[in-house]
């Protein structure tokens, strides 16, 4: 039998690939080959960046771009399209000169593709001539530079560069400078990758792509082609991006190389045409194929050890697994079914006869697993049902609509609430507000103080001397009903940015004065964290993630706030009565000490 081949599975193996050339230089491995076919048109993400940098070439006398951000943001990338605007010809192999000097009219765009391939020399030169062009009033020269930050501070802060350094690190600490004609600093970090999975998506699964897999005799079997297939659905699209997002508040900045090679990688499983012909001759495959649908490769289940290492969206999402957590409705309804009608005919949609590529393998181990009796071949835990669980929970999270119940299957109690609030549920605002004040509380504390004490924000420090348990003094407190929390919509007209930070605004106490209040950015890591203290979770789970920044704001408040209203001869503090902690003050009144507080 002829080997049937997919051009477009043999170009999708290019973005997986694991070596060096690859690492180094992303776009121009994939540009070189993209050249010898007309077959495939490129990937083409259409950003808000690449889109403000075209208007801004576009002008009479445009600005110099300095462009930042990790390997794999897209600087290489953004300077090809531009050069490609200037000539009208697109770049598929780059010329050894460092600086590529292009024309359009009068004007010569000096384009440096990666400043960290240069020496250290020949890069402060580099920047010494960026210099000058800004120095100048009119010039017919315009840099478009792109930098890994590092190097280029490393650079900056050598020769007589002081004024550029200055410039450079306030718009990379702050905003790009819009208003300012003469340059703008853009630093690629600031992307949510997450813009742009359903545009890859869409290009993975063009129908025009899988044609030649409909004449393959192995596509009924084929993971890849059946991989195409499912991710063309906009449900499963809209979950895989909802994975991105999470990682985007768990403060994870994926690069666009990430993200395709990992795109990619959900699609292919790292097979290709030739592996699954030869597989499929091998009566073993029939029960493996099924390891190397997207919902398993998602996470890089079947991906070495290398792969998993090198890819970091591979490496995050395995740590959300949802295959390994168990939630009794969801593993109720993979073994049981529903009762309910409608539910049921889900069930049958989802998880009938013919699992996927698994065949009748599940719904034969499930009825093994609820017939079996005392006739079961192995005990309960060692059921050969049990090994389907992962699998089926995956399937469910990208299939099943009820997203109540899937979203679960993430280790997060509070997830819920955080993107009810992030979306603008002003009812959860509210709540969320009186959880996260009372957590913080009992942080500060390092007691687990009654809902009774959340009037105030208390902001305490241990006192631990002549006493076995240290007793927390509190230093200040704020009015619970002054502190808000806010949505910050961080949009950008620079780039794509889709996201909303939550921030706790803490005024200072009404006796200090001359202090600005106290704005905390909440993640989603240290949400949860507060939310299941607040809720009556031990204080040990994510203390070591979140534990450290809370002792920073505490430390912020103790600083700015208590030590302008500090009383000597009053002094609160939390101590035990009965079997909760109360609130006392202690008063020193002409030498003699009184105490008192609720009982």
């Amino acid at each position: 039998m002829n080997l049937h081949v997919n051009p477009f599975v043999v170009h999708l193996n290019r973005y997986t690939t694991v070596s060096p050339e690859h690492e180094a230089a992303f776009d121009e491995f994939l540009s070189q080959e993209l050249a010898s076919t007309t077959e495939i048109q490129p990937l083409r993400i259409e950003t808000k960046t690449e889109q403000f940098i075209r208007q801004q070439f576009q002008q009479i006398q445009p600005p110099c771009i300095i462009l930042t951000g990790n390997a794999g943001d897209g600087k290489t990338y953004l300077c090809r399209q531009i050069i490609k605007d200037f000539t009208g010809e697109d770049i598929t192999q780059w010329p050894p000169e460092v600086i590529q000097r292009v024309k359009r009219g009068d004007l010569t765009l000096n384009v440096v593709k990666d400043l960290s391939e240069v020496g250290e020399d020949a890069g402060v030169k580099i920047l010494e001539q960026l210099n000058t062009v800004l120095l100048q009033e009119e010039t017919q020269d315009v840099f478009l530079i792109a930098a890994n930050e590092g190097r280029l501070r490393a650079l900056l802060s050598q020769g007589k560069l002081s004024d550029l350094h200055r410039q450079v690190d306030k718009q990379l600490r702050e905003e790009p400078a819009l208003n300012q004609p003469q340059l703008l600093v853009l630093n690629l970090n600031q992307v949510t990758t997450s813009s742009y999975v359903q545009q890859t998506i869409a290009w993975l699964t063009q129908k025009e792509y899988w044609k030649h897999c409909q004449e393959c005799p192995t596509s009924r079997t084929c993971p890849i082609y059946f991989n195409a297939g499912q991710l063309s659905n906009d449900f499963v699209v809209s979950r895989l991006k909802f994975l991105y997002q999470i990682l985007e508040h768990l403060g994870v900045h994926l690069t666009i190389r990430d993200m395709l090679i990992h795109l990619v990688y959900t699609v292919t499983g790292g097979l290709n045409c030739q592996i699954i012909a030869e597989r499929n001759g091998q009566a073993e495959w029939k029960d493996q194929r099924h390891f190397y649908v997207y919902y398993e490769n998602v996470w890089g289940e079947t991906a070495d050890e290398i792969f998993q290492r090198k890819i970091l969206a591979t490496r995050y999402l395995r740590r959300l697994d949802v295959g390994n957590v168990s939630v009794f409705n969801v593993d109720d309804f993979i073994i049981n079914g529903s009762l309910d009608e409608e539910t049921q005919k889900v069930y049958d949609d989802l998880l009938g006869e013919r699992l996927d590529l698994g065949e009748k393998l599940f719904s034969q181990r499930r009825f093994e697993y609820l017939h079996g009796g005392v006739t079961s071949p192995k005990p309960e835990e060692e059921h050969p049902l049990i090994a389907w669980l992962p699998h089926c929970r995956r399937k469910l999270f990208f299939e099943w609509e009820n997203k109540d119940e899937t979203n679960r299957l993430l280790s997060f109690a509070h997830l819920p609430e955080y993107f009810r609030l992030i979306e603008g549920d002003t009812i959860m605002l509210e709540r969320c507000r009186k959880n996260l004040i009372l957590g913080l509380n009992r942080s500060f504390s390092g007691l687990f103080l009654s809902e009774d004490n959340n009037a105030h924000l208390y902001v305490t420090s241990q006192y631990a001397h002549a006493v076995e348990q240290p007793v927390p003094i509190i230093r200040t407190r704020i009015s619970a009903s002054d502190i808000e929390l806010i949505l910050i919509d961080e949009t950008s007209e620079v780039f794509d940015r889709n996201f909303t930070k939550l921030v706790l605004d803490i005024p200072p106490p009404t006796r200090v004065r001359d202090a600005d209040p106290k704005k905390w950015s909440l993640g989603l890591l240290t949400f949860e964290y507060l939310m299941r203290r607040a809720c009556g979770g031990t204080s040990n789970v994510l203390a070591t993630e979140c534990e450290l920044k809370i002792r920073r704001l505490k430390d912020e408040l103790l600083q700015d706030f208590a030590q302008q209203e500090s009383d000597p001869d009053h002094i609160f503090f939390f101590g035990a009565h009965k079997n909760r902690y109360v609130l006392q003050d202690l008063r020193i009144n002409e030498g003699k000490i009184q105490t008192s507080g609720s009982k």
